[in-house]
């Protein structure tokens, strides 16, 4: 090989590792760094304020009327129901689904993976993921968290559901639970679909188990 050309692959590799690693390269690698770090503190302090307005319902389990508000907002749907869950094995609430959907309601549904499939050992909760998938609803686990263990219902973009109540029969008739309702609410509901999509966009469709 010429000599020429051995010194300018070696003054261009020595000059591609100073790019690499010289001063610019660090300062930028900290400039990152710094962005990084300061995405980071604002996503852990960020808060979303929006108007009071609407309804506001509330109730309480054991047995104190949470599982039949529950049942109530998944009846006032008319279009559309974006669900977050971590315990799903609750009958009523997955009849108010199949309901919905019959109606002509869209219902996509986003559980936590472990507790609803993989450790589910009773198989209810796969039986009931089961049902809602053969009626046509989309159904679809995440696994990305420890825990996602998220209890949302928003109605019709403008209803929310929330609180500690799990779907499930333990949540309806030995815990104690709340539960509240923000009936009427749109920017409230926006939120909450924010936070919806998010999620299912990390959630994998809910494959059939027999």
């Amino acid at each position: 090989m010429n000599p020429t050309r051995i010194t300018s692959l070696a003054t261009l590799t020595v000059a591609l590792a100073l790019a690499l690693t010289g001063p610019a390269a660090l300062a930028r690698k900290k400039r990152e760094s710094f962005v990084d770090s300061v995405v980071a503190v604002y996503e852990s302090n960020h808060s979303v304020e929006v108007p009071a307005t609407g309804t506001l319902e509330v109730a309480f389990s054991p047995s104190e009327g949470s599982e039949a508000l529950v049942v109530k907002v998944a009846d006032s749907a008319r279009s559309e129901l974006r669900i977050l869950a971590y315990s799903f094995t609750s009958a009523a609430v997955t009849a108010a689904l199949l309901r919905a959907k019959k109606r002509g309601v869209d219902v996509h549904l986003v559980v936590d993976e472990k507790n609803n499939v993989s450790e589910d050992r009773s198989g209810k909760a796969r039986a009931a993921l089961s049902a809602l998938v053969n009626a046509g609803i989309d159904v679809r686990t995440i696994n990305v968290y420890p825990i996602h263990h998220d209890k949302v219902m928003v109605a019709d973009r403008e209803t929310v559901e929330l609180g500690s109540f799990n779907y499930s029969d333990a949540a309806a008739r030995r815990n104690s639970e709340n539960l509240l309702v923000n009936w009427r609410n749109p920017k409230l509901a926006a939120v909450y679909l924010q936070h919806f999509e998010r999620n299912y966009r990390q959630a994998r469709a809910y494959q059939l188990q027999y």
